[in-house]
């Protein structure tokens, strides 16, 4: 049980801390200063950041009507489909999508100065462009709304643009391309199968599936809006969301007060700690 004598010994030692902190007020208003001044200097001599975003959704899958879907497996063919989320999240993560995004549009002399790139081979030249993308490039799913937010920070506004469109343009291309690869493949065994069966029912179905990869090709060929769609399309920000200055400072000027407050007990520790070590000498 706590009695009055303790509780008078807590509002002493508070008042104890409070007596050291007021000794040493100038050491800490000066660290608070020097740090919260550092800090303001330092957000100003950071380069700024801009961020352009894109949001798309995966087009949904058109249910299977046919009943085709339970022969095809029986073939070993998947039912032909637009793409899903965790394909589209993996390939927007993928290296094969930002190597071919470099080599299409030639970023290596955008992303980096001729100085740096003294010296190194194409493969390296290569390997720091993927870096810097995996470094300028970020994907968020939201399976909650069925979207995927990817954004891209960049030095310059309108490269942070570029660079998401550049993503979009090159995934729709290479989804597309993937899917007619695949559909023309399924086709020409699913056309061979038809000779080698004599059941009118198989016959059938097996013309319902290779409408179905035909189909799949055509959607392909037209590529707009075939694997996603677009919600919101990358712009040119107008505003840095790097370096937050304000941010910065306000954070400093907390910490520097903790720093400040923590000086003040050292300098008075090191002060007591010498003054008792005099005393018994």
């Amino acid at each position: 049980m706590e009695t009055q004598t303790d509780t008078y010994e807590d509002e002493i030692n508070i008042l104890d801390y409070v007596k050291v902190v007021l000794r040493h007020k100038l050491l800490v208003c000066g660290t608070i200063v020097v740090l919260v001044v550092l800090t303001a200097v330092a957000s100003l001599l950071m380069t700024p950041i801009y961020e352009s975003k894109a949001i798309i959704t995966p087009v949904q899958k058109a249910g299977d009507v046919s009943g085709a879907s339970v022969l095809a497996a029986q073939f070993g063919i998947g039912a032909p489909s637009s793409g899903s989320m965790s394909e589209i999240v993996n390939l927007l993560k993928s290296t094969i999508l930002k190597e071919r995004i470099i080599n299409r549009h030639k970023l290596i002399p955008v992303f980096f100065k001729a100085n740096d790139l003294n010296g190194k081979s194409e493969a390296e030249k290569l390997w720091a462009g993927i870096r810097y993308m995996d470094d300028a490039l970020s994907v968020k799913p939201n399976v909650k709304d069925n979207s995927i937010e990817l954004s891209v920070q960049c030095r310059d506004p309108k490269m942070a643009a570029d660079l998401a469109n550049y993503v979009l343009t090159e995934l729709t291309d290479y989804m597309s391309a993937e899917a007619r690869r695949v559909a023309d493949i399924n086709r020409q065994y699913l056309e061979s199968q038809i000779d080698k069966t004599a059941d009118p029912f198989i016959k059938t179905k097996l013309y319902t599936l290779i409408a179905q990869q035909i189909e799949t090709a055509m959607m392909a060929e037209v590529k707009e809006n075939f694997a996603f769609k677009v919600l919101d399309p990358p712009k040119v920000p107008d505003r840095k969301v790097k370096p937050k200055r304000t941010q910065m400072v306000i954070i400093s000027f907390v910490v520097s007060i903790f720093i400040g407050i923590l000086l003040a007990f050292a300098v008075e520790f090191w002060r007591n700690h010498k003054e008792e070590f005099k005393s018994q000498t």
